[in-house]
């Protein structure tokens, strides 16, 4: 077998690995509620572990059985197997159930007038007023207004005392105020210049994401893998210069998409600190075989394609 044919068929079996390995465990981790688990490519795009944490968190379901509603089943009556209605007791509107407690009536009113009760008088105040025997505060004492000094006649008039009046923002002579504060750049009364307020804008602080794996894009990993074999095999049935130009391309672009996706899982688990929350929810311990064999399979491949188109393609008859 020459090496055109080998590394064809190398590339071939690469990308048949890679595709499969996509559907094999990949991650360890442990999701809260659940524990231990073990997560494939597919379970990772899917998000299976959120699945798990919210399957693990909802409380059983309820079901109608009488071991589990806590309901006691009814007796069951002698009248075949008819349950007889049991009979509540009513009573009239105002009249007292048996065996329940009342308050004793209130003695009749005497002095009747032909039989007749005369309504009793209810005692009214005036507003202001102190009912009889009821006890009151001391009263605040009673200002007496001590007459002022009759003022110095002037012909039989009184002069209107003056009320002093100050500006608007002035000060009473007299009253104590407190020291203005100094302005920006104006002279204090040491004749120093008050320094300027300088305004410290505030720090800005960013929200930092916490790191995941990759969901979405791990579906590159078995598209790649399919991609290199049909356009691998295919290669060889191809008989427009541009369309086997464009196959090499695509089956090296291909190759590394793959080698790229199943590495930054790998990488991202082992560059992650504990405890984390790569699998949201949950933490991830250590990639497993699978990530690994599917990183191999694609190196492989691609390095297997680079050999085949730059190899000598056998004559054809």
């Amino acid at each position: 077998m020459r090496l055109y044919d080998a590394t064809r068929t190398i590339a071939v079996a690469a990308g048949l690995l890679g595709a499969v390995m996509f559907y094999q465990p990949w991650v360890s981790g442990t999701v809260p509620g659940v524990g231990v688990v073990s997560l494939s490519g597919y379970d990772l795009a899917q998000g299976r572990a959120q699945t798990i944490a919210d399957e693990a968190s909802a409380p059983p379901p309820r079901t109608s059985g009488g071991s589990t509603s806590g309901a006691a089943p009814a007796p069951a009556s002698g009248a075949g197997s008819l349950a007889m209605p049991t009979r509540v007791p009513t009573f009239a509107p105002g009249s007292q159930g048996a065996g329940s407690l009342s308050a004793p009536a209130a003695p009749p009113a005497s002095g009747g007038a032909g039989g007749l009760s005369l309504p009793t008088r209810v005692p009214t105040f005036a507003p202001g007023s102190q009912a009889p025997g009821s006890l009151s505060a001391p009263g605040a004492p009673t200002t007496v207004a001590t007459p002022a000094p009759p003022a110095p006649a002037s012909g039989g008039l009184a002069l209107p005392t003056r009320v002093p009046t100050f500006a608007p923002g002035s000060q009473a002579p007299g009253s104590l105020s407190a020291p203005a504060a100094p302005t920006v750049g104006s002279t204090t009364a040491a004749g120093t210049t008050a320094p300027g307020v300088v305004a410290t804008p505030l720090p800005i602080i960013e929200r930092i994401e916490p790191a995941q794996l990759p969901k979405l894009t791990l579906y590159a990993v078995p598209l790649a893998g399919g991609g290199i074999t049909i356009f691998t095999g295919v290669f060889g049935i191809l008989r427009d210069p541009r369309d086997r130009r464009f196959a090499r391309i695509w089956t090296i672009l291909l190759g590394l998409l793959g080698i790229w996706t199943s590495s930054s899982v790998i990488w991202t688990i082992a560059d992650a600190t504990s405890p984390n929350n790569l699998l949201a929810p949950g933490e991830a311990t250590a990639p497993l075989w699978a990530a690994w064999t599917c990183l191999v399979a694609f190196i492989a491949g691609t390095v297997a394609l680079a050999l085949a188109w730059t190899a000598r393609e056998p004559s054809r008859a």
